[in-house]
């Protein structure tokens, strides 16, 4: 098992950032990915706007699991409507 950080960008609303990180949890936990820490960063400006919002909510996961997992969880985060971006990239030991 290896440590995967999931960096994902929600769109600003409180219901929609809620939502969207509970489906994420999901999706992670579904694919066999065990949360390991979450660290809520906030609203920040984007650099750009994306899909016509100039704000967005960051949030990270902390994960555990095998490498084989990576591709089936960008498949299921890339159809998410909540999501402006998101990232995975695997963690220095």
């Amino acid at each position: 098992m290896r440590n995967y950080d999931v960096m994902c960008v929600f769109r600003p609303e409180d219901e929609v950032v809620n939502r969207g990180r509970e489906d994420v949890r999901n999706e992670l936990n579904k694919l066999d990915a065990k949360v390991v820490k979450e660290d809520d960063m906030g609203q920040r400006t984007l650099a750009y706007p994306i899909k016509d919002a100039h704000q967005g909510y960051y949030h990270l996961f902390v994960t555990e699991m095998t490498p084989d997992k990576v591709a089936p969880i960008e498949a299921a985060l890339r159809h998410k409507d909540e999501l402006l971006r998101f990232m995975v990239v695997r963690a220095e030991e």
